[in-house]
């Protein structure tokens, strides 16, 4: 029998967040043996350019200092541990756990799942590039992830973009999928034979989402009384695009953007059709966001961007439905189809929850990212 890997689960993270959450549950249910060593500070969202500034980014750096006390009291179990995975967000986290590993001669491991750099540039358009904080915040985000003997990238396009950018090298870099938390996005039966459907947006509203071309939709599809629009969340577009639903008298839209975490599942389980990337970005080309993996797990029809990234693992009218992005008329025509072709949408929700249990379940992405664990320490050993 081989050995079940013990490892050190590291940071500030937020505990809370669903993909802490979803991590630490495949790797339990795949037999690792988890320490914990958190000094828990909840995930807060920067939407505004206001908000970046040297003092808001420093203020955030000096509060990860609690996690200097937390090392000291878990020391023990720090140094039992096979390997030190850095829990999101952690990217400042790496230099703490970097100093913890070369004590002890641990490997580091880390999964940033966002980019900070093109976070804040490309897809929230709060952050210039030129500026002196954008070229300090690339430079110590390539110097964490240098720090790292593994670093995740969560699909092949977005692997080569990290070493590209940052120049990672090759043998640092694996992919693993995201995927969704399946205690918590949970499958639910398609059984909507009608053509009454709910359309739903679930989400951060920042730039690269594509809110816009939603509300479009919705507005050119107002007389269609079958069809209603539910967004849920927030974010630094959010004012501006319930604005303009409220502008065009929108009533085929209802907004959940300040309702508790715990109230989501009730509201999502009731979509039929679930909505990814609509925008247009260089990040559209390389990544797959949280909430195609979390509709596929609620065992829903997902529209999403047709890219590069996209066709690579998934297939339209197969296991998911893609659109050209950017493109209001081309969003009405796939939800008018949807509509009218119930076959349609339960095969789709049927081979797309097929492929999540598959590929991006908790237990598969724990079981991939152990194997890799496992090869990095044997690849030590010899």
């Amino acid at each position: 029998m081989k050995k079940k890997l013990t490892i050190c689960f590291f940071g500030t993270y937020d505990r809370e967040y669903t993909s802490n959450k979803l991590v630490l549950h495949g790797l339990q249910e795949n037999g690792a043996i988890i320490h914990e060593v958190n000094a828990h500070i909840p995930v807060t969202r920067l939407d505004k350019q206001s908000e970046m500034s040297w003092a808001t980014i420093l203020k955030r750096i000096w509060n990860k200092h609690k996690i200097i006390s937390v090392i000291a009291r878990n020391w023990p179990e720090i140094a039992e541990s096979d390997v030190i995975y850095v829990g999101y967000p952690g990217h400042f986290d790496v230099f703490f756990a970097y100093v913890v590993a070369k004590i002890l001669g641990k490997r580091l491991i880390f999964n940033p799942l966002l980019i900070i750099y093109v976070g804040f540039s490309e897809e929230q358009r709060i952050l210039s590039k030129s500026s002196m904080l954008g070229k300090a915040i690339k430079f110590f985000e390539g110097l964490a992830y240098q720090a790292c003997d593994l670093v995740f990238a969560d699909t092949p396009f977005q692997e080569e973009f990290l070493k590209n950018i940052f120049g990672v090298p090759q043998a640092k870099l694996k992919v693993l999928a995201i995927g969704a938390d399946d205690r918590y996005y949970r499958f639910t039966p398609y059984v909507n034979k009608s053509n009454k459907i709910n359309v739903v947006y679930y989400g951060l509203y920042s730039p690269i989402h594509g809110v816009e071309y939603i509300i479009d939709a919705a507005n050119k599809l107002k007389r269609n009384s079958n069809i209603h629009f539910t967004m849920v969340g927030n974010g630094n577009t959010f004012d501006k695009n319930y604005k303009k639903s409220q502008k065009l008298n929108l009533k085929n839209i209802t907004f959940f953007y300040d309702v508790p975490l715990s109230s989501h599942p009730a509201i999502i389980e009731k979509a039929d059709i679930f909505l990814g990337f609509l925008g247009d970005s260089p990040t559209v080309e390389r990544v797959i966001p949280n909430k195609v993996y979390q509709g596929l797990a609620l065992n829903k029809i997902v529209i999403t961007a047709d890219a590069p990234v996209t066709r690579s693992l998934f297939k339209h009218k197969e296991n998911m439905y893609l659109i050209p992005p950017a493109n209001t008329e081309k969003l009405v025509d796939a939800l008018i189809e949807l509509q009218n072709n119930p076959t349609l949408r339960m095969n789709i929700a049927r081979n797309g929850y097929s492929l999540f249990s598959k590929n991006f379940s908790p237990k598969a992405v724990g079981k991939q990212l152990l194997e890799n664990i496992a090869t990095l320490i044997e690849g030590e050993k010899k």
